[in-house]
């Protein structure tokens, strides 16, 4: 009955306002991968501009510790999606995408690293909230989930891509100092305006309207962090859930990579700026294709293959790409090679086990769910963080990326095999 009625109130949305709700998240996820790739970008124009007096060392160290204390921002993403079931999925959309654009202007006022961080902190809370994801799978039908999921993925790469090209504009050999304030201009102009557009044109998705009026009915009961925490650890598939949550801890700890693979290929002597720029676009590439392969396999053969493929080619290309820095011929060649790989491999994780952790938690709980997938997540990128920078002052970046993707490896692949189960095509609004 309940498959019979979704089915009534899907038919309720015409095509033209899922092309156009499509079209909105579209440019929802073109901000947030801006937002969340450019900083990754110019680590090293920020050491150069905020911490030159310190060694190459030491000025890592400390940027890694920066770093670490504004990713606490993104453990407030899981209240973020926690306020997602209680007041609704566009109410939380709207203010994490004014909240991009909005922190994207503070950082680029920024004068030394301290406020730097504070602005970086603040970002963190929205970026990583990513309730663009769950409005495409609550109004997808259930078969083709990750097809939609992938079309937003695959519009929202815009981002990824403008990220090298601005960086070959604002960021060259000859640019002066502070020039990596120009990457904060797009998501500015694009944030802003579009949390307004939100506000007056896009509906609330039809599961969570149903979640609302047998609230106002009484058939359910307005929902509590308390209660939504323990709906999640009490369903069926909680064992599973434990897992995913396992798992993603250790891709998060692997932040690392994304934080400093700028740092780490600015410092080799075989790679030039132009050299630099280049990398940058293709790991943006790497991104694409990896969504390419996620939205056609994962509908067609399963969830859990990926999850395997992706968990071993993380550290094999990460490794390549370390080699590569470091050789005196042919350095471009690999570095491309090995970061387009890992990069691949990061971030086709990521959608996977963002679909998988949706696709377990029952409905009026899902937003807590994902909330309490990001904070394990947020967790993880600061203790990675934490432990890059003691690693990085003693021993140096390399050694700090190859035994964090290491764990990918060793901890994530039996995890994966042994307890995930396939989830492809399970209707969400069946989970209990």
């Amino acid at each position: 009955k309940m498959t019979e009625k979704n089915n009534e109130n899907s038919a309720m949305r015409s095509k033209s306002y899922l092309i156009y709700m499509i079209f909105i998240l579209i440019s929802v996820q073109i901000l947030d991968t801006y937002t969340n790739f450019y900083n990754n970008v110019i680590p090293s124009k920020i050491i150069e501009e905020f911490l030159s007096g310190y060694s190459e060392n030491v000025a890592n160290s400390i940027f890694a510790l920066c770093i670490a204390v504004a990713s606490i921002g993104t453990y407030f993403a899981f209240l973020n999606q926690y306020m997602c079931d209680k007041v609704g999925r566009k109410v939380i959309l709207i203010f994490t995408v004014f909240g991009m654009g909005f922190c994207s202007l503070l950082l680029s006022f920024s004068t030394n690293i301290f406020e730097y961080t504070i602005y970086l902190f603040l970002l963190y809370i929205f970026f990583t909230s990513d309730i663009w994801l769950i409005y495409i799978n609550e109004e997808s039908p259930p078969e083709k989930r990750a097809a939609w999921t992938n079309i937003v993925l695959m519009g929202g790469i815009i981002g990824a891509i403008l990220i090298p090209v601005f960086r070959s504009i604002y960021i060259t050999e000859t640019s002066p100092v502070g020039a990596w304030r120009g990457m904060t201009y797009f998501s500015i102009i694009l944030g802003i305006p579009l949390s307004l557009l939100i506000l007056f044109t896009l509906k609330e998705t039809i599961k969570y309207q149903e979640i609302k009026e047998e609230r106002s009915l009484g058939k359910k009961t307005s929902n509590t962090l308390k209660k939504n925490v323990k709906t999640l650890f009490n369903s069926a598939r909680r064992k599973e859930f434990i897992v995913l949550l396992i798992i993603f801890f250790v891709r998060s700890l692997n932040y690392i990579f994304i934080a400093f693979i700028e740092v780490y290929i600015s410092n080799s002597p075989f790679l030039g700026e132009n050299d630099i720029n280049l990398i940058v676009l293709i790991m943006s590439l790497s991104v694409v294709l990896g969504y390419i392969i996620t939205g056609t396999i994962a509908d067609k053969y399963g969830r859990k293959p990926l999850l395997l493929f992706y968990s071993i080619l993380f550290p094999i290309g990460l490794i390549i790409l370390i080699f590569g820095a470091n050789m005196s011929e042919g350095a471009l060649i690999v570095v491309c090679f090995g970061a387009g790989l890992a990069n691949m491999a990061y971030w086709g994780l990521w959608v996977l086990l963002s679909i998988v952790t949706i696709e377990i938690v029952p409905t009026d709980a899902r937003g807590t769910g994902s909330g309490v997938k990001l904070l394990i997540g947020a967790i993880g990128n600061t203790a990675g963080l934490v432990i890059c920078s003691i690693i990085t002052l003693y021993y140096g970046l390399a050694t700090a990326f190859i035994i964090f993707s290491l764990l990918s490896l060793i901890v994530n692949v039996p995890l994966i095999f042994f307890f995930v189960k396939e989830t492809k095509g399970i209707d969400l609004s069946e989970i209990v």
